[in-house]
Formats: C-alpha cells, structure tokens, sequence
C-alpha cells in the first residue's frame, strides 16, 4: 500500500476483483469527458450523512472518487487525480461494476456497487447483504470547462 502526496492511499490491483474495464460498449453508458455530481440518496436500513462527492470515470477502466474539499476547479482550474480515492470499473455487457479499496489508520474495504441509468441519472447501488441494507446514489453529469486541466490517474 502506497500513500500519496495527497494523503489517499495506492493499493495493488491483487486487491480488487474485478479487471479494468475493456468493453468499449461501457462508453454508451457512461461518459468520460465528464464530471457526476452526487444530487441524492436513498437510504435502507443504512445510517450515513450525506457528503458532496463526484467521480470521474478514465478511459482505461480506471475511476475517482473526489469529496467537496478537493474539487475546486473555480479556484484550483486542474481535476487532480491524485486527490482523489482509486477505484476500478468493468462492463461485461451485462453488469456494470463499480470498485474502490477505502484505507484509512483503522480498517481497508473494498466495496463494490452496481452501476444504472435511471431517467437522466447514473445511479450507483451499494448493497449490504448481511444487514440487509442499501444505499442508492444518485449522479448528475456535469461538464467539466475546457480550459481545467484533468490530469491522468496515478494506479
């Protein structure tokens, strides 16, 4: 495990399940040339408060999970990679799965969701089996201005 200039830890791919993407029908569902704002959640038997966060999806299979205090692209104009926590995405042509490996001074995760399209949302679903609990994570695609640098992910 790596830690990164910006406080967000590197893991080897070994800990995920799931191969990068290279389904090039994935790109009809999602868009990479894009930002997707978190806009709403629906809560079963799950607690949590809702934080500001976006993701970003990569070409190459690749995906960042940003939180409010490190996308500023008013006042920083760059979407840095590195700020962000690492994940992985893979469409079978029937699934697609969205991965992150969460490390922090007390625990590692790695949680998987399902990813949907509902009316003009991209709709993340993390379920928890065993509490039979589920969050759904409603995303609204932004535009990202022309003139912000978006640099390439660092996993």
């Amino acid at each position: 495990m790596r830690h990164k200039e910006y406080g967000f830890y590197r893991v080897g791919f070994s800990k995920f399940t799931i191969t990068p993407n290279s389904d090039d029908r994935a790109y009809a569902i999602i868009d990479t040339n894009v930002i997707y704002r978190l806009v709403r959640e629906e809560r079963i038997n799950a607690t949590g408060d809702f934080r500001a966060r976006y993701y970003k999806f990569y070409s190459n299979g690749r995906i960042a999970e940003f939180y409010d205090r490190n996308v500023d692209l008013k006042k920083h104009g760059v979407l840095e990679a590195k700020k962000g926590y690492m994940g992985y995405y893979n469409y079978n042509g029937e699934d697609f799965i969205v991965q992150f490996y969460n490390s922090n001074a007390n625990a590692s995760e790695l949680y998987s969701q399902i990813l949907s399209i509902e009316r003009d949302s991209l709709v993340l679903t993390k379920r928890n089996i065993e509490l039979d609990a589920q969050v759904k994570s409603f995303y609204a695609k932004e535009s990202i201005p022309k003139k912000i640098r978006i640099t390439k992910p660092d996993w």
